[in-house]
């Protein structure tokens, strides 16, 4: 990357909904939660696009976005989990939030809960998911 943003990982995003044309071309996704308005926290622009090539690597497209504070999406998610923080997001599964500090290994342990998520059976890991 050319320009460092430090407060922003990859594309800014006002809700989850862009995500479906924002991200259409990717399996996963890493959404960065920023601190709220005014407080300062470190930006894990490392660790996510470690964990991005980590995943790619296994030949899975991986999206690294940053939500908008401010918006009802961002409201909404903040009432539910620590920001800041990042959602780990995989189509056609399930989301997996990922707070405190956030590390490659972190990210990748809130991907693969996410990749889980939704899909009983052997792939599910340990067995089928509760209901």
């Amino acid at each position: 990357d050319a320009a460092v943003d430090e407060t922003t990982v990859g594309t800014t995003i006002g809700a989850f909904a862009e995500l479906n044309t924002a991200a259409a071309k990717t399996d996963a996704v890493f959404v960065f939660l920023p601190a709220r308005e005014g407080t300062s926290a470190k930006i894990p622009s490392a660790p996510m696009k470690a964990a991005a090539r980590t995943i790619e690597a296994k030949g899975i497209k991986c999206g690294l976005f940053t939500l908008k504070t401010g918006t009802r999406d961002y409201d909404q998610i903040a009432k539910q989990t620590p920001v800041p923080g990042v959602l780990a997001l995989v189509k056609g599964r399930g989301m997996s939030a990922v707070s405190g500090e956030v590390t490659e290994a972190k990210l990748l342990q809130g991907y693969v809960a996410a990749s889980s998520a939704g899909g009983c059976g052997p792939s599910a890991g340990a067995g089928c998911c509760p209901k």
